[in-house]
């Protein structure tokens, strides 16, 4: 029922991961009550509770590369309708292996600005990109967040810092 976690030379690797759906990502970011969503001036946003829904297996796979190199494998891609938004989680949410990202306006980002439709380049409160590994969480500082999405939103790549400085990039696939 759970991710069998194995280390490699390369990092990490989860040979099934269970993904809780887009809210990890931003739990793990302590997000909390954000600025309203477009077209909801004034209104007060927050983002969607976390979904008691797990899901397994997938091709989700993601690359990071910091001092050290990571790899998660076997979670899930989500879209949002119309594509609106992409999420991807891998791994344990709150275990001590787990990856997620989010691009563009859905439930969770609720200060996006823009769809992900299309692809392109993201980045400030458009993306959101959080881990945990080895039992220690991290997340791109939103400033210098650079998320390049493929144009039918299956694959793209990443790079930012950390809010220590520290430089880190990766790509990811659905």
């Amino acid at each position: 029922r759970g991710a069998q976690v194995r280390a490699t030379a390369g990092g990490i690797r989860l040979a099934r991961g269970i993904a809780l759906a887009v809210a990890a990502v931003l739990a793990l970011a302590g997000c909390g009550a954000a600025p309203a969503s477009p077209g909801e001036a004034g209104a007060s946003a927050t983002p969607a509770p976390i979904p008691e829904t797990s899901f397994t297996g997938g091709t989700a796979a993601a690359r990071l590369t910091l001092p050290a190199r990571a790899t998660w494998d076997g979670g899930s891609c989500t879209r949002g309708a119309g594509d609106a938004w992409l999420a991807l989680n891998i791994g344990f949410p709150n275990g001590t292996e787990y990856f997620g990202l989010v691009v563009g306006q859905s439930p969770y980002t609720p200060a996006a600005q823009r769809g992900a439709a299309g692809g392109g380049t993201f980045g400030g409160q458009d993306a959101v990109i959080t881990w945990r590994h080895g039992g220690t969480d991290a997340n791109v500082a939103a400033d210098g967040l650079e998320v390049v999405v493929a144009r039918d939103l299956s694959l793209g790549s990443f790079s930012g810092h950390l809010a220590d400085g520290t430089e880190v990039q990766g790509t990811f696939s659905c």
